[in-house]
């Protein structure tokens, strides 16, 4: 047996690829904020719009994730397969239906209501539109590319696909995430991005149902801030208010039950999807 295989069936090692994925997200996650900060003051920095400071801001921070998760992709051999594009079509449906039938439920419970109309701008929209797509696809490289991928061939598939999903959880906190029911709902999306990974065998199926919920959330319903709009407005603008596990806190649909609900129904729904063949 080569050195490479016996490495890779080396469950101790596991830990090792796991603490660095979570080590390199912590530095990146709390490094380019602190950086921001710093700079902030500059007469570069501070004369530039909002919406370019964040675009900046979004190209650094999951350009690093991205550039750090591929690195070692390629350093420990691990395949990094897509699939069609038929799968990404699946993907971006499923997720902005989810996101969909999740507003739904917050209106029947009565938290969703029509804020102030949102700012004119589908050249900002379009611009946010690619940084998301950008911003799904570092995450989804990192978290199941990588961690999971490498995870699977050394504990199993299903420990590789929770430790995934909690690591993709926890990290988010890092990110500005505060609330604790946000948590449920990170380690849903989580779990979801990473069975969906798992039943079809590449990154466009969990890759573009992460984007369809993400865009969705923020540039189709407003939700993002909430109460308010985005830096880069949305198609419509709507605030979520009242009871806190319907939506009503300042993270909005990310603690909210609609979201539980709505992903655990696609959990299970994609359960059931068939396992990939072996090539």
């Amino acid at each position: 047996m080569s050195k490479d295989k016996s490495a890779g069936n080396n469950p101790l090692s596991g830990f090792i690829s796991l603490a660095g994925a979570c080590l390199g997200a912590a530095i990146i996650l709390l490094g380019v904020p602190y950086l921001f900060g710093l700079l902030a003051s500059g007469p570069g920095i501070a004369g530039m719009p909002a919406y370019g400071l964040e675009s900046i801001f979004t190209l650094v921070t999951f350009g690093l994730l991205a550039a750090l998760a591929l690195g070692a992709i390629r350093l420990l051999r691990l395949p990094l397969r897509y699939g069609g594009p038929g799968l990404a079509a699946v993907g971006l449906g499923l997720g902005v239906a989810g996101c969909g039938c999740s507003v739904a439920l917050c209106i029947i419970a009565g938290t969703a209501h029509a804020g102030s109309p949102p700012p004119p701008g589908i050249g900002l929209i379009l611009l946010e539109t690619l940084l998301v797509l950008f911003q799904s696809w570092a995450e989804e490289v990192y978290f199941r590319g990588w961690l999971q991928g490498d995870l699977t061939r050394r504990w199993g598939p299903m420990p590789a696909l929770a430790v995934a999903a909690l690591a993709f959880a926890l990290l988010h906190f890092l990110a500005g995430a505060s609330d604790p029911l946000s948590f449920i709902t990170l380690l849903l999306g989580g779990l979801l991005f990473g069975l969906c990974y798992q039943r079809s065998g590449g990154l466009a199926l969990p890759w573009a149902l992460h984007f369809g919920w993400n865009w969705s959330e923020e540039l189709l319903f407003g939700l993002y801030p909430n109460p308010g709009v985005g830096t880069f407005g949305a198609l419509i603008n709507l605030d979520l208010s009242g009871p806190a596990i319907w939506g009503g806190s300042g993270e909005g649909l990310n603690a909210s039950l609609s979201s539980y609900i709505v992903l655990a129904a696609l959990l299970c729904a994609v359960w059931f999807w068939p396992r990939p063949r072996p090539a």
